[in-house]
């Protein structure tokens, strides 16, 4: 993907991160995500990787109290407002990386939990401008989801967590990314019914079944053994792994 094509797809993002539009569907699942994470992670003292940590939102409730707070993000405009607002609140336990995580040299070991949030591993793939490029054998074993994703299970800690949201692949799902895409100025060249929405804008949403999102981590050598499913609502998991 060029510059301008990268530019075009994080400004996309950052428009729907900021928009005060969101389908009922997704508020709900990113409600309960996070009612989960805060009501059984907040206030202790871990060391927290968070992929694709867009403005800084998570990082305001989990860092205060965490042993530090590392966030990751690629478009420098969104990454530039979370520094802000982690200044601004005083937190001096935040380092943000800036950049491409599929190529993030990370400790072993080293964090307690890992988070990929509000449907964010599903934006991650090798960027092309031919859709075709993305059939169910790539979404089944996505080489920039493994890369990424395999880095950071090694990353953790022994017994240490890590927590995917991801949309499931149901019509409900599509027609919420849709809408949410539309509503933030976005156009879809996606037909219905693709396991992925795509943009003229160059942003790209994939949705799962429980054995597409198995497949990918496999290959990042996690047992199917160690991943739990947990219903958010009809549309989206909360995505447990546990090393």
């Amino acid at each position: 993907m060029s510059d301008s094509s990268r530019d075009f797809e994080n400004k996309a993002v950052l428009k729907s991160l900021e928009s005060v539009y969101c389908p009922a569907a997704i508020k709900e699942a990113r409600e309960r995500q996070d009612h989960i994470l805060i009501e059984r992670f907040r206030g202790y003292p871990y060391a927290i990787a968070d992929i694709g940590c867009g403005t800084g939102y998570h990082g305001s409730i989990f860092a205060p109290a965490c042993r530090l707070y590392h966030g990751f993000e690629r478009a420098p405009d969104i990454a530039s407002i979370a520094q802000e607002r982690w200044r601004q609140e005083g937190l001096n336990n935040t380092t943000l990386f800036l950049g491409d995580v599929t190529k993030a040299t990370l400790p072993s070991d080293f964090y307690d939990l890992v988070f990929c949030l509000y449907f964010t591993p599903g934006n991650f793939r090798e960027p092309s401008p031919d859709l075709s490029l993305y059939t169910d054998a790539y979404l089944d074993r996505n080489p920039s989801f493994i890369a990424i994703f395999s880095r950071f299970y090694q990353a953790l800690k022994p017994g240490g967590l890590m927590f995917l949201t991801i949309y499931k692949d149901v019509p409900e799902a599509e027609e919420a990314q849709i809408d949410f895409y539309e509503h933030t100025g976005q156009r879809v060249v996606t037909a219905r019914g693709t396991r992925f929405v795509a943009t003229a804008e160059h942003f790209w949403s994939a949705r799962w079944t429980r054995e597409s999102l198995l497949s990918n981590l496999t290959a990042c050598g996690i047992a199917a053994s160690a991943v739990l499913f947990h219903d958010l609502n009809h549309i989206a998991w909360l995505v447990k792994v546990t090393k």
